[in-house]
């Protein structure tokens, strides 16, 4: 049985490092085209308003978010990893990783397809670049929620005779 669930963890970890590192690439390479396209419209330009500087802003700012949160997720699965091989299944540290894992996961996925709607790109190219993280996302959430439930079950079957 624990050899299943660690075959199963490492190969979910590895999805979500692959999509760590494909999302960074990606994003990474946009942002310097668009990088390169505005230092030379800016270079031509007279003046510029300052809500192009802010929504740039806004958008680094998000952007830095959505990688911390995913990196933060990436470490609370493998500490979760971790305690499931120190055959620490069920105890209350690993709600949270599990949840870190979660939201982690959810807030980057929504912000995305967020932002790629309000860029005019079509839903169906955002629901399949989005919906693998959402379905991820809620599974670490609700495997969280029943993991608690059970804790609080099991806590109280040892408090009865």
């Amino acid at each position: 049985m624990k050899k299943k669930l660690n075959v199963f963890c490492v190969l979910m970890l590895l999805m979500m490092a692959a999509q760590l590192i494909i999302g960074i690439v990606f994003n990474f390479s946009e942002s310097t085209q668009a990088f390169k396209q505005g230092w030379e419209e800016g270079r031509n330009a007279e003046a510029t308003n300052g809500s192009d500087f802010l929504s740039g802003l806004l958008m680094t700012l998000l952007a830095l978010v959505c990688i911390f949160l995913r990196i933060r997720s990436f470490i609370a699965f493998i500490r979760f990893i971790l305690n499931v091989n120190r055959d620490k299944v069920f105890v209350w540290e690993n709600i949270p990783l599990l949840r870190w894992t979660g939201w982690g996961i959810l807030i980057p996925s929504a912000i995305f397809a967020a932002y790629d709607l309000l860029e005019h790109i079509p839903a169906e190219k955002v629901y399949n670049q989005t919906m693998d993280g959402f379905i991820f996302s809620l599974f670490c959430l609700i495997v969280a929620e029943v993991f608690a439930i059970g804790l609080k079950l099991k806590e109280e079957q040892d408090l009865t005779i």
